[in-house]
């Protein structure tokens, strides 16, 4: 049976297949990986002991902290040479984190994109846009397999221009487009600038449009049906895990349906740790069922969501996630790239501990973060000689485009000029007309 047929198969069989791959991802972590084994011995538990969903959650959460411990490998829970793919990513505390797939890992997150892309209609006649940058979003790479797995053409475009993208779009006909929000924001803005944009939108020969690994503003959702009269869809992925591919829409838009033959899904309350109601704001835990290089049990995402059980009008019985309301934490995203605030902190002071305080000012536009700018506030004051302060921005601002990966604007301060309107850990929003 493949994964398909099982998401239609019925609450009670999915729930058993998932405890029974629940099972051996729990074997596979006792045997293999010292951190769950000790905390599985400290609690007096076996593997065996966990036979429902109440017993799993005797089992303490494993965080982004706790995967940064254990950097690089860890959590492996097999040797070295039996892992081929490495991926980095970033703990909330600025710690790089390090995870491996399998050979067996690999073909299983093409396999979750290709059957989200079934699902979405794409088919072996379509023409594939792929248009991320890979360097800042490794999981672009599953749409690249994913397509070729179903016998569609790729068409990867990754960092071009807009024009260029667009050019791409009319020569190569290309019928679906992956990319971020922020860069499909961009397109639009493009298309309507340029004094041909009325006959280029009707060149094109788009049918759809998938976003991510951000969460889609639903202005800009309508402004792109508007503009091109195609649906756009969206879908979910844990950096930590793989991204895209653990949930994603159907063509009913009514949620993200759940890959729950791979994944155990809770939602919690993220201040007691206890499970909400149904359609209640809840931080999402996942557990892998299937991961065999990197099982991770109980992981908190920092992701606050929703969650519906009900069935979907599409015919699937599978869980469905709302898109991600917010985070637990700090985190803000620009231009896709996530930045935590508490890291440019440790960038600023190991540049110069005499920085007493900062901000981060982010410019968004349809609610994506779309520009960073980072004041900086000195003990001290601002007097010294101008050569020496403009030498200082600018290393930096040259440190902060090195370490996140993004351009930003450095500007020095007084106290008194540290915004306070809609502060979130020294980060304020702001829109951009």
């Amino acid at each position: 049976m493949d994964g398909m047929e099982r998401e239609t198969n019925g609450r009670e069989a999915l729930r058993q297949l998932q405890l029974e791959r629940l099972q051996m991802t729990l074997n596979r972590a006792y045997l293999n990986v010292d951190f769950y084994r000790a905390r599985m011995d400290s609690l007096g538990m076996v593997p065996e002991d966990v036979e429902t969903e109440e017993d799993l959650r005797r089992f303490p959460f494993t965080t982004s902290e706790d995967l940064a411990d254990h950097y690089p490998y860890g959590l492996f829970a097999v040797p070295l040479k039996s892992v081929v793919r490495l991926k980095i990513a970033t703990s909330r505390d600025g710690r790089p984190i390090v995870v491996g797939f399998t050979r067996r890992d690999v073909t299983l997150w093409q396999s979750l994109m290709a059957r989200l892309f079934r699902r979405l209609g794409i088919t072996d006649r379509d023409i594939v846009q792929v248009a991320f940058n890979y360097s800042l979003f490794p999981g672009a790479f599953t749409f690249n397999h994913a397509a070729e797995a179903i016998g569609a053409t790729l068409a990867p475009s990754a960092t071009v221009s807009a024009r260029l993208q667009l050019q791409i779009m009319r020569d190569f006909r290309s019928t679906v487009l992956a990319t971020t929000p922020s860069f499909a924001l961009h397109l639009m803005d493009t298309l309507e600038a340029d004094a041909y944009g009325g006959r280029e939108r009707h060149e094109l020969n788009l049918n759809l449009m998938i976003l991510g690994p951000d969460p889609t503003p639903e202005r800009l959702k309508q402004r792109i049906r508007s503009t091109l009269g195609i649906p756009v869809y969206g879908l979910y992925g844990v950096s930590e895990m793989v991204e895209p591919g653990l949930a994603g829409e159907c063509p009913q838009q009514n949620g993200f349906h759940a890959a729950e033959d791979h994944f155990l899904l809770e939602v919690v309350n993220p201040a007691t740790g206890l499970p909400v109601e149904a359609g209640e704001e809840g931080e999402l835990v996942v557990t892998t069922l299937s991961a065999e290089a990197y099982p991770l049990i109980r992981y908190r995402t920092g992701d606050v969501v929703r969650r519906d059980p009900g069935p979907c009008p599409c015919g699937q019985a599978t869980l469905r996630l709302s898109p991600v309301i917010r985070r637990t934490d700090n985190r803000v995203s620009v231009r896709g790239i996530p930045i935590y605030p508490e890291r440019v902190g440790k960038i600023l002071q190991a540049v110069d501990p005499l920085i007493a305080d900062y901000r981060l000012v982010v410019g968004t536009r349809y609610g994506l973060g779309d520009t960073l700018e980072v004041l900086i506030c000195r003990r001290g004051g601002s007097g010294q000689a101008h050569e020496t302060r403009g030498n200082r921005l600018e290393e930096i601002r040259s440190r902060l485009r090195r370490e996140l990966g993004l351009g930003v604007r450095v500007q020095e301060v007084s106290a008194d000029r540290m915004p306070q309107e809609g502060l979130t850990f020294k980060t304020v929003f702001r829109e951009k007309v």
